[in-house]
């Protein structure tokens, strides 16, 4: 029967975090999952950030040309009213 438990590794030594049933001895397969930290997703929404500031960038660059530029005044020349 496989189920998930938390546990603490300490001083080498794993220890359980909720009560385990099972016989004195007994020999078990253990596998291990880091939880996500804090410092973790830091990092995710970091990289996010860049890869969305050289997206903007490049989108940029592309839409600045001098061949768009006579969209850039389009409200005025459709006479959309600011809000």
């Amino acid at each position: 029967m496989a189920r998930t438990i938390r546990a603490r590794f300490s001083h080498g030594v794993i220890e359980p975090l909720e009560k385990v049933e099972m016989p004195e001895g007994k020999e078990i397969t253990i596998t291990i999952s880091e939880t996500l930290t804090k410092e973790f997703i830091h990092e995710e929404e970091q990289r996010d950030r860049e890869w969305g500031n050289l997206a903007m960038s490049s989108f940029a660059s592309d839409w600045n040309n001098e061949k768009d530029a006579i969209y850039d005044n389009w409200k005025e020349r459709y006479h959309v009213q600011k809000r």
